[in-house]
């Protein structure tokens, strides 16, 4: 386990290299990735972890998305050591309520949900639901919450489906 998140580590730093005191740290933990043996390459990670501090420059925070910006919250990141390995904590909005305005269809025959709140939902290609268009005269309400794993699932009023979806607008 330690391997792979050193691995998944060296592999960010060295993306993420752009000044020369960035480039030296990114380039000695990359020189660590290529060892076979765990503990020379623990040694490795450890010798070249002081050289990375401070090399790379601190990501400013995110503000706290509202309702405008349920569906595109980014992953949230420590800002404090202690801090790493937490879970995060739980997002202000897990759930939205609205009328779908207009049910559109992509080339594949996904749909797309236009909401009365200016919110623009699409169907996953992998999601498999059917989805019908609504009675002339009435009107369709969905429920979006956050799903398994950062998805978010779209439930039609009155209906047992689970749609997959994503935020396009």
């Amino acid at each position: 386990m330690q391997i792979r998140v050193l691995a998944s580590i060296s592999i960010f730093v060295v993306g993420a290299a752009h000044a020369d005191s960035t480039g030296d740290a990114s380039a000695e933990i990359a020189k660590c990735t290529g060892i076979a043996d765990s503990a020379a390459r623990l040694k490795c990670f450890d010798a070249a972890a002081p050289g990375a501090v401070g090399a790379f420059p601190a990501q400013p925070a995110a503000e706290a998305p509202g309702r405008d910006g349920f569906g595109f919250s980014p992953p949230q990141a420590a800002t404090k050591v202690e801090d790493f390995g937490k879970p995060p904590p739980p997002p202000e909005i897990t759930q939205i309520t609205a009328t779908v305005i207009e049910l559109a269809r992509t080339a594949r025959g996904r749909s797309i949900f236009i909401l009365d709140n200016g919110q623009v939902w699409r169907q996953l290609e992998g999601d498999d639901a059917d989805v019908q268009d609504p009675r002339p005269g009435k009107t369709m309400k969905v429920a979006i919450e956050t799903g398994f794993l950062g998805n978010y699932d779209l439930t039609i009023e009155g209906r047992n489906a689970l749609i997959r979806v994503r935020r396009v607008k």
